[in-house]
């Protein structure tokens, strides 16, 4: 819910380009921080990927490589 929240504040406001960039950026180093295993708490690995999924499943909308990127 909390990547919903901010997206959806985000579009309100942003350039598709700014929005997209920001929540690539995001999710790319998410996956820095899940390859150097930064996380070990069940909890925070479950809200993360929840949240990185999140804004995958938005970015999708916009343009389907986004799943793959």
């Amino acid at each position: 819910m909390l990547a919903y929240n901010e997206m959806l504040a985000d579009v309100k406001e942003m350039k598709e380009n700014e929005f997209v960039s920001k929540y690539l950026n995001i999710i790319n180093k998410l996956a820095v921080q899940f390859e150097n295993e930064e996380f070990t708490d069940k909890s925070e690995i479950d809200k993360l990927t929840g949240y990185n999924n999140a804004i995958v499943s938005i970015l999708k909308c916009i343009n389907p490589i986004y799943e793959y990127d």
